[in-house]
């Protein structure tokens, strides 16, 4: 009698339904991971971006801002280093980042930009809300600039 040489129906079902088993147990727990590694990537951009600003308004000693516009943020510093073309007073520093097309995170914010002064330092204090689906992350700045997770 010749032997046969792999794996019967049933065996191949029987690992079939422990791998199917496998994955409805791993994958909430991994969709769970890159919802908050979305957040913190989201937070990461907002810090940044006001480090940013920060880093020009003292390099530069202009008034810089970061703006809130639904979900872009973008630096801008006035006044304009050219001379003003259409009424535009402003020279764009960062382009606008969309954070819901990079990370689908919502940003909420209580003020719609932030005004750094010529030194660097903060004058305006600020609450930034991060949401994604269930999770939600918060960046708070407060009045002299000192950014808190």
């Amino acid at each position: 009698m010749a032997r046969r040489h792999g794996f019967t129906l049933v065996e191949a079902l029987i690992v079939l339904v422990v791998v199917s088993l496998t994955l409805l147990i791993a994958l909430p727990k991994f969709s769970d991971a890159v919802a908050q590694s979305n957040l913190t990537s989201a937070r990461t951009k907002v810090t940044s971006l006001y480090a940013s600003a920060r880093s020009s308004a003292a390099s530069s000693g202009r008034t810089a801002w970061v703006h809130f516009a639904g979900d872009r943020v973008y630096v801008t510093a006035t006044p304009r280093r050219k001379l003003p073309t259409a009424g535009n007073s402003q020279d764009t520093l960062t382009p606008p980042e969309d954070v819901y097309t990079q990370y689908g995170v919502d940003v909420t914010s209580d003020k719609d930009s932030i005004k750094i002064d010529p030194a660097g330092l903060g004058r305006d204090s600020a609450f930034i809300l991060l949401t994604k689906g269930s999770r939600v992350d918060t960046v708070r700045i407060s009045r002299y600039g000192r950014v808190q997770k």
